[in-house]
This record gives structure tokens, C-alpha cells and sequence, in this order.
């Protein structure tokens, strides 16, 4: 069994390979939404849950909904915060990276320093 860091680092490579590669094709013409901060906290401790626990054991089921509580939700309200991200399709690249930036703030991994364009001042 995986000790729950490396199961976090893991996690993290897959959302920041599931979060970059649709950007390079989309790219960046329009303003983003910006994606609600608590939901954001909530999605990655619930995805930290089942990747501790798994999916059906009892103790999932108990850290889920500690996590829920901790957030404001319940069953219902997350499930449709999950939907309204899903159905947005400008939603989703923010959502990803928004998820991608709170685990690596959690693995203490700096974010990087955009570079400035050329030709602009």
C-alpha cells in the first residue's frame, strides 16, 4: 500500500498533466472564470479521502463527511457544485489549475513565476 504522500504526489502529476495539456490546444484568448475558493478545498480533500480510504469503506465515509461539514455542504450541494463546473466548459481549465495550485500548496510546491511577454512594458 502506498503511504498517503506518495499518494498525494501522485494525484498531483496526474491533475497537473489533466490541467496543462488542454491549455496548450485551447489557449488563452478569453477571460477565465474564477472558480469558487471552498468548492476548490473541498473537491481535493474529497479526492485526498478516496485516495486514502478508497470508496466504500466506512471510514471514507466518515472523513467525507467531516470534509462536507468542514466546507458547508452536504451531499446534494456538492454534487450540484460538481455539475455546475462540469456543464461550463470555461469553467473547467480554471477549475483544473485551481486544483492543481491548492495540492501543490499543500506539497509545499511553489508556484511558478509567469514570464513577462516580449515587446510589452
Amino acid at each position: 500500500m502506498m503511504r498517503p504522500l506518495a499518494t498525494y504526489a501522485l494525484f498531483a502529476a496526474f491533475a497537473v498533466a489533466v490541467a496543462t495539456a488542454p491549455a496548450v490546444l485551447v489557449g488563452c484568448g478569453q477571460d477565465a472564470p474564477t472558480p469558487d475558493n471552498r468548492f476548490v478545498s473541498a473537491y481535493v480533500e474529497m479526492r485526498m479521502v478516496e485516495q486514502t480510504y478508497g470508496g466504500e469503506s466506512p471510514a471514507a465515509r466518515l472523513a467525507r463527511k467531516t470534509v462536507l461539514e468542514k466546507y458547508g455542504y452536504d451531499r446534494e450541494s456538492f454534487a450540484a457544485a460538481c455539475e455546475k463546473v462540469l456543464e461550463d466548459e470555461h469553467m473547467w481549465m480554471p477549475f483544473q489549475q485551481a486544483v492543481v495550485d491548492r495540492i501543490d500548496s499543500l506539497l509545499g510546491i511553489p508556484k511558478p513565476v509567469a514570464k513577462k511577454k516580449e515587446g510589452k512594458k
